[in-house]
């Protein structure tokens, strides 16, 4: 089930606190696969709750802002 799909608005606000992987690959525009690696990297906090992974939303934008490249 997704919490988050493409036809919702992209605005933070109506995000939950707590996205899913597809969640999570729809918000970043990039595939499941793509998201696992980077579980896999441990390149993004996570959660493992009973075998399910679980993406704090607070966690994701830090992750974002850590990848930002100012311009110059």
């Amino acid at each position: 089930m997704l919490l988050f799909n493409k036809s919702m608005t992209t605005d933070l606000n109506t995000l939950p606190n707590l996205l899913t992987p597809d969640d999570l690959a729809s918000f970043l525009s990039i595939s499941k696969t793509g998201v696992y690696r980077l579980v896999e990297k441990r390149q993004i906090p996570f959660f493992r709750i009973g075998g399910s992974l679980r993406f704090e939303k607070k966690d994701v934008l830090s992750y974002l802002q850590g990848k930002r490249i100012e311009s110059v």
